[in-house]
């Protein structure tokens, strides 16, 4: 009997520990850098998930008070019905405007359709960070253009042939190509890390700026897929996370 006692002391720490619940965290991955751009799009299988859409689409209260504030901004603007693409339910904007000034005097080229959303984003970025920077700029003058490469499209992340829906599918994002400036100059995006020009530092200003709008900006540097733009979208995340890079 005692022989048998001992023997239970000896295996209880063992027990114990074997039986003890794992209680270590789980570490929280970072985004994947190679789906910066995307979103998840509704299992195409679940009836009940609309698509994105319809998902994204504003109360008629919300869409009033994002179109007073592009009239804030002075944006020329025109609303358009309703836009979807038959290659994907999920591709397609249910109240977009089409945005021919972003604020007064500043074209953005071509006219470009996307969400009311966006359209506050790239005015406020715009009002706010492009043009005082410009003002820095000395003889350039003002900035008089925005070239962009796509607003809304219904494509694939980094135009891929397969794999998830870009933020451009949406309405969401914008890729700004370069700037236009009141001597007729233009001053496209490209990589200029440690050029020590003024060129450098307005694409840095503009850039940096430009998190305080959107919930995603990207460039050069950022990968190769970004080298000769800025990818600025209002992809929103939980818990308010941006990606700035």
């Amino acid at each position: 009997m005692r022989a048998a006692l001992v023997l239970i002391c000896l295996a209880g720490p063992l027990l114990a520990q074997d039986l003890a619940p794992d209680t270590s965290l789980t570490p929280v991955a970072r985004p994947d850098p190679e789906e910066r751009e995307e979103i998840v799009a509704p299992d195409a299988e679940d009836a009940l998930t609309p698509p994105v859409r319809v998902a994204l689409t504003e109360t008629e209260d919300a869409f009033s008070a994002c179109l007073a504030e592009l009239d804030g901004f002075g944006t020329v603007y025109e609303t358009r019905g309703s836009v979807s693409d038959p290659s994907d339910s999920d591709c397609g904007i249910t109240q977009p405007i089409m945005v021919s000034e972003i604020v007064p005097g500043l074209v953005l080229q071509p006219d470009s359709i996307m969400r009311c959303e966006t359209a506050v984003a790239l005015a406020e970025w715009t009002a706010r960070i492009v043009l005082p920077a410009a003002e820095m700029m000395g003889e350039k003058g003002a900035v008089t253009g925005i070239d962009h490469g796509s607003t809304y499209i219904c494509r694939r992340r980094n135009n891929l042939p397969t794999g998830k829906l870009s933020e451009h599918s949406f309405g969401n994002a914008v890729d700004v190509m370069g700037f236009r400036f009141e001597d007729g100059s233009s001053l496209p995006i490209e990589p200029r890390a440690d050029a020590g020009t003024i060129e450098e530092s307005f694409q840095r200003a503009v850039r940096g700026g430009a998190c305080l709008s959107f919930t995603t900006v990207l460039g050069p540097g950022t990968d190769a897929t970004h080298d000769d733009h800025l990818h600025l979208d209002v992809k929103a995340r939980s818990g308010g996370y941006r990606i700035c890079q």
